[in-house]
């Protein structure tokens, strides 16, 4: 067999368990008497086998790199049924994220004001505000020109986090001021049976304006 017949046959098999080897091969007819012709076959070879390799490392990590800084995966960036969010995926998004004890409840409709107040809790106020953001970047990508882009209300607030998303307002606390605030009976039972809601702290004024808009 002739070099470059060897050589030929030698880089057509799989060019990542051949290249590393490559050299080993050449060097093994370093001691033939080749042509003129030959040589400059041997090098078309080796530069056709080298482009292939790199470019098969490139759509390799091109990939690799696509699924890494894929944040969305999983989630469709498509406008909901009722709203940005339909509730149903909307409580699934939650629950891919993390977040805990999510409690959804069903605004009536001569409230005019939403469909249903989602309360949830965040592990950490890192983790709360990453959330708030994500979702708002996920409004952005979803939302009509008729839908206002969501403000995040409480943002450097470590406690609490608010957003109005049109159909859905979801409420984000720390483990412990969701207790305190029990959120939950003050929407249900409303601020005549809720103790804690007759305080005059900034925060518990915050969350009952954001809860009930009708008494602003």
């Amino acid at each position: 067999m002739s070099l470059i017949s060897f050589l030929s046959d030698y880089t057509s098999n799989d060019i990542f368990e051949r290249y590393g080897s490559l050299s080993l091969a050449i060097s093994k007819w370093c001691s033939t008497k080749v042509t003129s012709a030959d040589l400059q076959r041997l090098k078309e070879i080796v530069l056709n086998f080298k482009r292939k390799y790199s470019e098969e490392l490139a759509g390799s990590k091109s990939e690799e790199t696509i699924e890494e800084f894929d944040e969305f995966q999983g989630i469709s960036l498509q406008h909901g049924t009722t709203g940005i969010f339909d509730i149903e995926e909307f409580v699934e998004i939650l629950g891919q994220q993390k977040l805990q004890n999510i409690v959804v409840i069903a605004v009536p409709s001569q409230l005019n004001y939403v469909d249903y107040m989602v309360i949830t809790t965040g592990r950490s106020p890192k983790q709360m505000t990453a959330f708030a953001e994500f979702i708002r970047k996920i409004s952005k990508r979803r939302c009509s020109e008729s839908d206002p882009l969501p403000v995040i209300e409480g943002k450097s607030n470590k406690d609490w986090i608010a957003l109005d998303l049109g159909n859905i307002a979801l409420h984000i606390f720390s483990s412990k001021f969701r207790k305190i605030y029990d959120l939950e009976t003050l929407w249900t039972c409303g601020p005549d049976f809720d103790d804690l809601s007759k305080e005059s702290d900034i925060l518990t004024g915050q969350v009952k304006s954001y809860a009930f808009p009708s008494q602003k």
